[in-house]
């Protein structure tokens, strides 16, 4: 059995019991976390550490959302290593990391509820 990287919990709370609803935002997740994910890897070949931060930033709620904690927490980890501690040691490497968990979470969801790549 795999190892789900989502917890939907908070989804189905918020949606109260419309599936429509959790399917649009799963179909947005993908979506969304897709082009963020190109993004910070784009970022980070220009090391726009603040873009960095801030898709981060995006991304943590989006990860809430779908109850991916280990995702969120490092996600904030991300946004608050830039943007309060100004400590940029270990930001690629944690930026690597969200985006290759990022991938994952996101083919899982593909895959578990038949979801086609965005255009």
């Amino acid at each position: 059995m795999d190892h789900k990287l989502y917890n939907l919990k908070k989804l189905d709370d918020i949606a109260q019991g419309d599936e429509g609803f959790i399917w649009d935002m799963l179909i947005t997740f993908v979506e969304n976390v897709s082009s963020d994910i190109a993004g910070i890897q784009s970022y980070k070949l220009t090391e726009s550490w603040i873009s960095i931060a801030e898709t981060a930033h995006k991304l943590a709620s989006n990860f809430a959302y779908l109850g991916s904690e280990r995702l969120h927490a490092l996600a904030i980890d991300i946004e608050k290593s830039v943007i309060l501690d100004r400590n940029l040691i270990g930001v690629a490497e944690k930026a690597d990391k969200l985006c290759a968990e990022g991938t994952l979470l996101v083919n899982q969801l593909k895959k578990d509820f038949n979801i086609a790549d965005p255009n």
